[in-house]
């Protein structure tokens, strides 16, 4: 017992050795930076956050393939996404639409799972983008500024990806098409059980979320999203990982905000943490997440300052995440109950 708990840390904890993606890293922090930068000036910070954030979630997007695919793709992607945006904003605060939304959303991302990363991907961050303006009930009175903030991020990172294209020259990876993926996805009938299983789960966390009257709810669901898998060890190890990730990032971003709460400071901190992010991915996801968390955390700071509330944010979000892989751990089981009778036999 004790080996295969060592044996699990080790799985857990591992980095890859990876070649440092400097391009990525480049790009990553001036997409997410420079929408902040200008909400600075106009004095629009807190409409410039979903500028920022909606930077960060296109590097997340981008498959990094040859130079005009990537742009068919991020065209889509920017399409998709703000029609997704749109969608959660129209059923803000309609618990019942924003749950049969989330169904079938979620029922689609649960039959990609394991069949293509680019088109997973896309599926879930729609998802994310329907929660997360439905969720906030002061959206609709800032739409069109928020828009206004994701097109200029749109905007921004075309001339950035086509700046640091120039420069490094990076070398094209492999994309798989994603109308070829989404015929695959569909024809295979082995996998309408786990997303049944998947958007039933993440459906129960959302009117959970709501029943404990979670103010971040999103963020219980969304980890529900991320973390369970077919696999249920695999789900395990990724809910760890997001689980300890989360917890540092926000422990290490509540101590920093703390040290001062100048805007630009703050900008300075997501500038680094968008900087390191996808470093830390490819690395490992728990280490990825330490940025990611942080980020995320500047940015909510960046919209509200307010000294009290770091530590406590920092709280809320990791019991919120935490309740989210809890969540999508019992959801793989219930898939895939099989895992546990090797254990039971031996006892």
């Amino acid at each position: 017992m004790p080996f295969q708990l060592k044996e699990h840390l080790d799985n857990t904890l591992k980095l890859t050795p990876v070649p440092t993606p400097i391009p990525r890293m480049v790009l990553c922090s001036l997409c997410t930076t420079l929408p902040l930068i200008l909400g600075f000036f106009l004095h629009q910070l807190p409409l410039a956050i979903f500028g920022g954030l909606f930077g960060f979630v296109l590097i997340l997007n981008d498959h990094f393939g040859p130079y005009k695919h990537r742009l068919q793709h991020l065209c889509v992607t920017f399409v998709l996404l703000s029609l997704a945006f749109y969608l959660g904003a129209m059923v803000s605060q309609n618990i019942p639409l924003t749950a049969i939304a989330l169904f079938v959303m979620s029922f689609m991302v649960g039959k990609s799972k394991d069949y293509g990363v680019e088109l997973e991907r896309l599926l879930l961050f729609m998802t994310l983008q329907i929660l997360t303006a439905s969720g906030s009930p002061a959206l609709a009175e800032h739409f069109a500024g928020i828009l206004m903030y994701c097109l200029f991020s749109f905007l921004n990172y075309i001339i950035c990806l086509t700046l640091v294209y120039l420069y490094f020259k990076p070398p094209s990876e492999f994309i798989q098409s994603k109308r070829k993926t989404l015929q695959k996805v569909f024809s295979q009938p082995h996998s309408t059980k786990f997303a049944l299983v998947f958007s039933i789960t993440a459906t129960i966390g959302y009117l959970l979320a709501n029943w404990m009257k979670i103010s971040h709810g999103y963020w219980v669901v969304g980890t529900t999203l991320i973390v369970m898998l077919p696999d249920t060890y695999k789900s395990f190890y990724k809910s760890t990982q997001r689980l300890l990730g989360t917890f540092l990032g926000v422990v290490i971003a509540a101590f920093l905000v703390n040290l001062g709460h100048n805007p630009l400071l703050l900008i300075s901190f997501v500038l680094i943490s968008a900087y390191f992010a996808p470093l830390g991915l490819l690395r490992n996801y728990w280490l990825g997440n330490i940025f990611v968390a942080a980020l995320i955390h500047f940015l909510l700071e960046i919209s509200a300052v307010d000294v009290t509330s770091s530590f406590e944010l920092a709280k809320l979000r990791t019991i919120d995440i935490a309740l989210g892989c809890l969540l999508g751990v019992i959801g793989s089981l219930i898939n895939n109950p099989a895992v546990i009778i090797p254990i039971k036999q031996k006892e």
